[in-house]
């Protein structure tokens, strides 16, 4: 069942839940390649990029950020979508926050993404979504396959939120104990994430390449 489709004709309730630790804060393993100042902007402009695909697949009106900072909430809020204000301690309890909170709104499927991956498109969050369905999780790994850069599943299912080192595996076989059928998704936005100075280069020089391809296809 193509469940992206299905959810533009209102017969599936999709929420995209983004959770931001920190725009100020967020990224300390960068600081040896970026100031606070920088850091910041980097933040932002994640941000900014990953809710402009938003606005095209699930839509701003069902995507919903959630953060213990109030200046992310706010800045969430400024580009159009709802905010959460974190309550728990660390990310696993975030996002079971924002579950809940999705759930209450009326989501029957939920897709969890992090802000930090700068070549994500909206194909790929509709390939996460499609994926998905009745009796499914859907986990996307990083480009190691061992973390988790992405989740799909109905929130009414009491998923176990197991991110963090070898989150990737933990979530494949939290679904199993649960019966759920785990789905690996693995689009190439959903991939590459920028955590460590190497990947802050080499996502410079993608993006350096990206611009002269550009420029000679422009001549």
């Amino acid at each position: 069942m193509d469940f992206a489709a299905s959810a533009e004709g209102g017969h599936v309730t999709s929420w995209l839940v983004i959770p931001v630790k920190s725009l100020r804060d967020g990224k300390t393993r960068l600081e040896p390649a970026l100031g606070p100042v920088q850091r910041r902007a980097l933040m932002d402009q994640l941000l900014v990029h990953m809710l402009g695909q938003a606005a095209e697949y699930p839509g701003l009106n069902r995507t919903l950020v959630v953060s213990g900072c109030s200046e992310t909430r706010a800045r969430a809020i400024e580009l159009g979508v709802h905010a959460l204000e974190e309550t728990g301690c660390g990310l696993n309890a975030a996002v079971r926050q924002a579950q809940l909170n999705v759930r209450q709104r009326g989501a029957s499927q939920m897709l969890v993404v992090p802000c930090d991956l700068p070549l994500l498109d909206v194909e790929d969050l509709r390939q996460l979504s499609r994926i998905g369905g009745p009796g499914v999780a859907v986990i996307a790994p990083d480009r190691r396959g061992r973390g988790t850069n992405g989740l799909c599943f109905d929130p009414a299912i009491e998923f176990t939120f197991e991110f963090g080192e070898d989150s990737y595996r933990r979530h494949v076989a939290g679904a199993q104990r649960l019966g759920l059928e785990p789905a690996t998704a693995e689009p190439p936005g959903l991939a590459f994430d920028v955590d460590t100075p190497a990947d802050l280069a080499e996502w410079v020089r993608f993006d350096e390449d990206r611009l002269h391809r550009e420029s000679l296809s422009a001549t």
